[in-house]
């Protein structure tokens, strides 16, 4: 017999089976029930029309139960609807439900501070490295970040996250868990899935197509306490992030750039709108409202002193002014990826602070 994770799989496949639809068949039913529905040809006229309901019939007939169990188990993946102890209880919640859920990786921790990172794929190469920080801050103090793992800063705040060995990150993402995209970040996804979740509500094996993604960006916004936006363009699809946010009444701060940066367009209209500013980690913290000593006590579980390897380093070849990332690559020999998470354990410690683009020690 098919486990539930099978047969939610199986409901997720079905043609024309979108969010609303699957509610209304799993309102009350598990998915095993919900799948007898389907193969009985006994689903209500409430769920769906009688051509979609024949086109669920004639699919349940050839559904290969065996190949969706081999295709969980060798991407990893749990699927859950709803009904289900490990579905993430912020989509049950969610204005725009998501009743079924495929999840690569560990169960989220609902309970942790939940930070949305977003922006642009045409990132500027101070936005990468902005998102990053914020990534690897965050997630060194046990708050989750949450993105979607596209190109640009949500890959790089996704990337800081991994790096600083903190609390795992969440992707939502726009394909099915076996379909990893954009193909350049096919390794970030594989190392995201490691130590924390990659999510979605697309089938096994569906492709990235456009209408998915502005329907992750409100699954992006369900999951956080926060959202943060470090460059977007004027019309960009950070904004529709964001408009999702204002629909859900959570809080949107932003990142400020340069006038003559296009990149950072939205989110300077943003602040000028009344967004509150992120300069530098702690700003989210405060959001949050971690006071200051809470942030303090994380700061000393991560480490406050005798700093040693590589993070030691990293804070000799900070000088007495402010200094530049490249410079501190150049000075100690440390690999540009593995910088950022060093930087932040730094700055938890509150050994460094952020001064603009550079860094400077406490």
């Amino acid at each position: 017999m098919p486990s539930p994770s099978e047969y939610t799989a199986a409901l997720a496949a079905l043609p024309g089976a979108g969010s609303a639809r699957l509610a209304r068949l799993l309102a009350s039913d598990h998915a095993e029930a919900a799948w007898g529905r389907v193969a009985s040809g006994t689903v209500s006229c409430e769920v769906a029309p009688a051509t979609v309901r024949d086109s669920w019939r004639e699919a349940a007939v050839d559904t290969d139960f065996e190949q969706i169990a081999n295709v969980l188990r060798s991407e990893g993946v749990v699927a859950t609807t709803w009904h289900d102890a490990a579905h993430p209880p912020q989509f049950v919640r969610d204005l725009d439900p998501a009743p079924i859920a495929f999840r690569q990786g560990h169960q989220p921790d609902p309970a942790a501070p939940h930070v949305a990172i977003v922006g642009t794929r045409r990132a500027s190469a101070i936005g990468r490295e902005i998102a990053r920080e914020l990534g690897a801050g965050l997630a060194a103090a046990g708050v989750v970040v949450v993105s979607g793992l596209a190109l640009g800063i949500d890959g790089a705040a996704h990337h800081g996250a991994v790096l600083a060995k903190g609390v795992g990150p969440i992707a939502v993402v726009g394909s099915g868990c076996d379909v990893p995209y954009p193909a350049a970040n096919r390794t970030l996804w594989r190392n995201v899935a490691e130590c924390g979740a990659v999510l979605s509500e697309a089938p096994m094996g569906a492709r990235p197509e456009p209408w998915r993604f502005p329907a992750r960006n409100r699954l992006i916004v369900a999951l956080a306490d926060l959202v943060v936006v470090v460059e977007s363009r004027s019309a960009g699809g950070s904004l529709l992030t964001v408009d999702q946010a204002i629909r859900r009444g959570v809080d949107v701060m932003a990142v400020p750039g340069s006038l003559r940066n296009g990149a950072a367009a939205g989110t300077n209209q943003l602040l000028a709108d009344g967004c509150a500013p992120v300069l530098q980690v702690d700003d989210v913290f405060a959001a949050l409202g971690l006071d200051q000593a809470a942030q303090a006590q994380r700061r000393e579980a991560h480490g406050t002193a005798n700093f040693e390897g590589d993070v030691s380093t990293v804070l000799d070849a900070i000088d007495d002014g402010p200094t530049s990332i490249e410079e501190l690559i150049e000075r100690s020999g440390v690999d540009a990826g593995e910088i950022y998470a060093h930087l932040a354990r730094l700055e938890l410690a509150g050994a460094i602070v952020h001064d603009g683009a550079r860094v400077r020690r406490a």
